[in-house]
């Protein structure tokens, strides 16, 4: 596995018990943070930061386009009855991830882990090196945190003031359904059965498009297959030119259900930048106990979410 980035900065990890690092050192609140593994966990963490501070989407014509020859597709209310029996139903969810990250050309690669619980907190962790844990993140629906056990930092915000002032309706339930590839309303808790309606439904020639928009005219789509499982989610703001698409592809049992075992977000920025994260699950397993504690030492020091972006963005 290679991990690289800018001026041929490379680390290299063989056989998992060889680390090589000829990474150009960097400061984060008056911390060294040379650690290549360290930089990729950032990046991939900046990805799902976007989804915030940017506006999203690109959609697939493949994905979206409309036919005038549409066969064997449910009714809008039979389709709305199937995707609820289909989606993922769980109370906890667990499971290995690879991360692919290609940010405007540069491609690094980490393991981690994801646990779950619905409705309270998404931790994951990354362990780059014989499961040796070098990075936890956690967010709830009021708190993103992170602690760096290599250069013993943290940081811990409220989710609404990280999202203050930004005009986007994205919220913990949001990411929530988008890992789990399923609907929801922008900036809403729950999907409830008569909420359904507050999406513009109809029939296409791969399967079905549903579309709504938040409060500031951001547009979300999601597109479903003839299975009625959610196969691509997006956001778009008309007015700029950010988009952000999420597909999910290769469905894997998870228990006596599926799951998506690759989630791929793309980002495509102001600039024509595209960056990527690709999200490799594996055993998957819903409905086990979790533990996520998240214990942060004293000695730790604290810095802002503004500290580490900066810091990204001097790589």
């Amino acid at each position: 596995m290679k991990i690289w980035n800018r001026s041929n900065r490379v680390c290299v990890l063989k056989n998992s018990n060889r680390f090589v690092s000829r990474c150009r050192k960097n400061t984060i609140g008056g911390k060294v943070c040379h650690n290549p593994t360290v930089k990729s966990f950032f990046i991939c963490l900046l990805c799902f930061v976007l989804i915030i501070y940017s506006f999203g989407s690109c959609r697939s014509t493949k994905n979206i386009a409309t036919s005038s020859s549409v066969f064997s597709l449910k009714t809008e209310a039979d389709f709305f009855d199937a995707y609820i029996e289909k989606s993922l139903q769980y109370n906890t969810l667990q499971a290995r991830i690879q991360f692919d990250i290609a940010l405007s050309g540069n491609e690094m690669s980490s393991r981690g882990q994801l646990r779950m619980i619905k409705g309270d907190r998404i931790q994951i962790s990354i362990q780059p090196l014989l499961g040796i844990e070098a990075i936890r993140a956690e967010l709830t629906p009021d708190s993103i945190k992170i602690v760096n056990r290599v250069n013993r930092w943290y940081m811990a915000d409220s989710f609404n003031q990280i999202i203050d002032n930004k005009e986007i309706d994205f919220n913990f339930y949001n990411l929530q359904a988008l890992i789990t590839n399923q609907l929801f309303l922008p900036g809403e808790i729950n999907l409830a059965d008569d909420r359904f309606k507050l999406f513009r439904w109809e029939q296409t020639a791969t399967g079905y498009l549903l579309q709504t928009h938040d409060h500031n005219g951001l547009l979300y789509a999601f597109t479903a297959d003839t299975n009625e499982r959610i196969v691509t989610t997006s956001m778009k703001d008309d007015s700029t030119d950010y988009m952000l698409d999420c597909s999910y592809k290769n469905f894997l049992p998870a228990g006596s259900q599926s799951f998506p075992a690759n989630l791929l977000i793309r980002l495509h920025t102001a600039n024509k930048e595209e960056h990527s994260l690709s999200l490799n699950f594996s055993r998957v397993e819903v409905n086990i106990p979790v533990t996520t504690n998240f214990p942060i030492p004293a000695n730790y020091q604290r810095v802002s979410l503004q500290q580490i972006i900066h810091s990204i963005e001097q790589l």
